[in-house]
């Protein structure tokens, strides 16, 4: 009998690298994942064979210019892959991977939703050649599908989210087209969190660094960027009918865009907050509720309620932060970080830990469900099994208990000034690590940070 099929397996799940870009990169230590990848194998028995798992948001794609939701020129996709994997900051990235597989270590990469280029057969092909390997050394799921490993389910994660949700069905149809070197059939049709990232968020930067770690990019996000940048809201119907039409898409599957999109857990606007309406106004109810046409008068009065400078303007000439400004990016903020649960391993899983809940109690064999896409590592005890979350090997914004707090204006003030100057890059970074029995059986899963080794 094979190695292959009495041999264990030993599962290694990393996700939400976000390599690509220029300037103030989301990953800043790309050194840390090139030591992490250079060291997996010494970490294996010699009964394991080893699999990394890349579960979504590999390469951004929406961070490297030319920026686009979506780049349908494979030319130009594959330039921007090459462009990464060249040269510093990520190609020592490439090159740990490259001697990665070819000691043996079988590589599969799952789509999230910045790296839907992945999936298109030229893309593929500059990954193969980079890391002097094929199809059966590196395996791309670009289909929607998860990837089961015995016992394991493993996803992305941005099934669940409405806001982010991929176009699976055209992004098939324009692979397949491109596999045979004809023009695309469709136009691919990208979320609201990708769009809004190529309309506001990449153009933001320059003022705010820290604002593309903030993920994932949501309604949510939009208004925490309302209260920073009140002007905003000259764009808001559009922000509106975008967030809109992906509520559409999932809810109308015969429409122009086929396939369902399947949502586990509410939504963040699927009920009403009365502490953001009190505080956004109009402008929240048009986000929750977006009329087909905003009027001028509805307009200039959301924009009346919201006319602030700049934050990155106040901030920039020291002057003092109305309190009433603060107070809206307080209170987006505990939102946005739930309610500063975000760096605990137990803390609120939202739609994801449903979703997997369903998951384990519905599909047979099922043990433990690893998702990505969140940025929160987690680790829950859920419908009888394991969830468990990666995390990300990004900076991810490190925000003090106390700032969160009423009654600190001050403290808050202090600590956004600090930020507009200083990423403060919280250094965890972690990964799922599982040995799954020759007959598919989890024997063993656990959420490791990259400083703990992996343990045989």
């Amino acid at each position: 009998m094979s190695d292959a099929v009495t041999k264990f397996k030993r599962i290694v799940v990393i996700s939400d690298l976000h390599l690509g870009g220029t300037g103030r990169v989301m990953m800043s230590r790309p050194d840390r994942l090139a030591s992490f990848l250079g060291n997996l194998l010494r970490q294996v028995q010699s009964d394991e064979r080893l699999e990394l798992v890349i579960a979504g948001d590999f390469v951004d794609f929406l961070a490297i210019e030319p920026w686009s939701s979506w780049t349908p020129e494979p030319d130009l996709a594959r330039q921007k892959l090459e462009h990464t994997m060249s040269g510093k900051p990520f190609g020592t990235v490439f090159d740990t991977l490259r001697d990665l597989v070819r000691a043996g270590c079988a590589l599969t990469i799952l789509l999230g939703n910045h790296d839907l280029e992945l999936a298109l057969p030229g893309v593929q092909e500059a990954l193969w050649r980079r890391l002097s390997a094929g199809p059966h050394q590196v395996h791309f799921l670009t289909d929607g599908r998860a990837h089961r490993v015995g016992g394991l389910l493993i996803e992305h994660g941005n099934r669940y989210d409405g806001a982010n949700a991929n176009d699976w069905e055209y992004l098939r149809l324009i692979s397949s087209a491109h596999s045979r070197a004809e023009p695309s059939p469709v136009a691919l049709r990208t979320s609201f969190g990708s769009q809004f990232v190529i309309d506001h968020v990449n153009h933001l930067k320059a003022y705010y660094p820290f604002i593309d770690l903030i993920q994932p990019q949501n309604e949510l996000v939009a208004l925490l960027l309302l209260a920073f940048e009140p002007e905003l809201i000259w764009d808001w119907k559009r922000i509106c009918a975008g967030y809109k039409a992906q509520q559409l898409q999932g809810e109308n599957p015969q429409g122009r865009q086929p396939g369902k999109i399947c949502q586990i857990g509410a939504s963040p606007l699927d009920k009403l907050d009365q502490e953001l309406q009190s505080l956004f106004g109009s402008a929240y109810d048009q986000l929750r509720q977006p009329p087909q046409e905003v009027g001028k008068t509805e307009l200039l009065r959301a924009y009346l309620d919201n006319r602030k400078d700049s934050l990155s303007e106040i901030l920039g000439r020291g002057a003092a932060i109305p309190p009433e400004r603060l107070m809206k990016i307080r209170v987006m903020l505990r939102r946005v970080l739930l309610d500063d649960a975000s760096a605990r391993l137990d803390g609120p899983t939202e739609q994801y830990g449903k979703a997997a809940e369903r998951l384990l109690k519905t599909v047979e064999g099922v043990q433990a469900v690893i998702m990505g896409h969140t940025h929160l590592p987690r680790k829950v005890a859920v419908g009888g099994g394991l969830y468990i979350n990666t995390g990300t090997w990004t900076d991810r914004i490190c925000v003090p208990d106390n700032v969160l707090q009423k009654g600190t204006d001050k403290t808050l003030e202090a600590f956004l000034r600090d930020l507009l100057h200083n990423r403060r890059p919280d250094s965890r970074a972690t990964f799922a690590d599982a040995r799954i029995s020759p007959a598919g059986h989890v024997e063993r899963i656990d959420l490791k940070e990259v400083h703990e080794h992996l343990s045989a």
